[in-house]
């Protein structure tokens, strides 16, 4: 039987959402890891390096799965890997409202399951074109499911406590599993159509290599304060109420950044997006180091958020772009992880040993980072945008 797509459906609605769908299952470990964390922290009553250690025992299970992505989403069933590793991932969350301990083994199971999808997604996104649009889509889609469950994360929280939380999300996780009945059952374009045009252009190959260790270094940053914005937000003396407004807007706020960048698409070039993505984190941790009130915190919060959203979008585009062997696309979730398992682990020690302005200075170190590389990709014509 032939499962190939179209080119009608390839570029479909449907096809593109059922794929945006099945990939924000695998972007739930970094979108619910902050109040994940402050839940077992205050039901465990964990101190902030082991904390880390916990976040990282989650985003090292994604690391390990994303990097086995290229090795098996060109050969496996779409819609059966999008079921099985959507029941692990919910199963692995109702386990870690339950353990009698630190739950290191199933928040990491929970990482690894979500992994998966996360390189799946990326893969099944990557037929498409117009890579800025489908990847705005993609993180539009995601942002906007996130966003509904962190609103009600904490109401479920506090009336039936942390295990109550966990549940919903691990029926989230099945609800958004449906979407395998639409999605295809392979790839249309398999990876080895694409290999002579990639051993042709090896530069361009180096670049998109040089691209993802830029990706790495701008997400660790972001990610070491991502995971404790919950944990400044209660320092600073912000309700449990206020919290869950933030939270809820904040991945609004990230929809709406991934849906400006989808109408955009790559209009501002290669430099420009990158400069005012380091602006943007700048003001925000600015705002976020401020203890006036909960509208400059929160203003701070969504601020630094739609600037990380859009530099993500914008860094994996280029990526994407760079990928004429689409092997690269595949490892985006890899190179996220390897930030994902560094950034906790980070942000803990720097937490512990320094304390929150470490975290700033480090996520606006890392936001420098890109601003450079991409100005100097644009100066020595490297091929990032076509």
């Amino acid at each position: 039987m032939n499962v190939a797509l179209s080119a009608t459906q390839r570029h479909g609605v449907v096809f593109l959402l059922a794929a945006s769908i099945a990939s924000s299952i695998g972007g739930l470990p970094f979108n619910t890891l902050p109040l994940l964390i402050g839940g077992f922290a205050d039901s465990l009553q964990l101190g902030a390096a082991a904390l880390g250690v916990l976040g990282s025992a989650c985003t090292g299970g994604y690391l390990v799965s994303t990097l086995f992505g290229p090795l098996w989403v060109e050969r496996a069933n779409w819609q059966i890997a999008t079921i099985v590793a959507s029941i692990f991932c919910a199963a692995a969350l109702a386990l870690s409202g339950h353990s009698n301990g630190t739950p290191y083994m199933s928040m990491a199971v929970f990482g690894f399951a979500a992994g998966l999808m996360h390189s799946l997604g990326m893969r099944m996104v990557g037929e498409m074109a117009n890579k800025e649009r489908v990847f705005g889509v993609r993180l539009l889609t995601e942002l906007v499911l996130v966003s509904l469950l962190l609103m009600l994360f904490p109401i479920v929280v506090a009336r039936h406590g942390l295990p109550g939380g966990l549940t919903l999300l691990a029926g989230a996780v099945l609800m958004m599993a449906l979407s395998a009945g639409a999605l295809p059952r392979g790839p249309v374009l398999r990876q080895d159509a694409h290999v002579a045009a990639s051993r042709v252009d090896r530069a361009r190959m180096a670049s998109g290599l040089y691209a993802l260790g830029i990706f790495v270094l701008f997400a660790c940053g972001q990610v070491a304060l991502w995971l404790f914005i919950e944990r400044i937000g209660r320092e600073r003396g912000t309700t449990a109420e206020q919290l869950g407004l933030l939270f809820s807007v904040l991945k609004i706020v990230g929809g709406a950044s991934a849906a400006f960048v989808a109408l955009l698409g790559s209009r501002m070039g290669q430099r420009l997006p990158h400069w005012l993505v380091l602006g943007g984190i700048v003001v925000g941790v600015a705002l976020l180091a401020q203890r006036d009130s909960f509208a400059v915190f929160a203003g701070g919060a969504w601020l630094w958020e739609a600037a990380f959203t859009i530099g993500c979008v914008y860094q994996t585009a280029a990526i994407a772009r760079l990928d004429a062997s689409r092997r690269l696309i595949v490892l985006i979730p890899a190179a996220f992880a390897v930030s994902a398992f560094v950034g906790p682990a980070l942000g803990g020690y720097l937490v512990e040993r320094i304390g929150f302005a470490a975290l700033f200075a480090v996520a606006v170190m890392c936001a420098i980072v890109p601003a450079i590389a991409y100005t100097r990709f644009a100066r020595t014509g490297s091929q990032v945008a076509e």
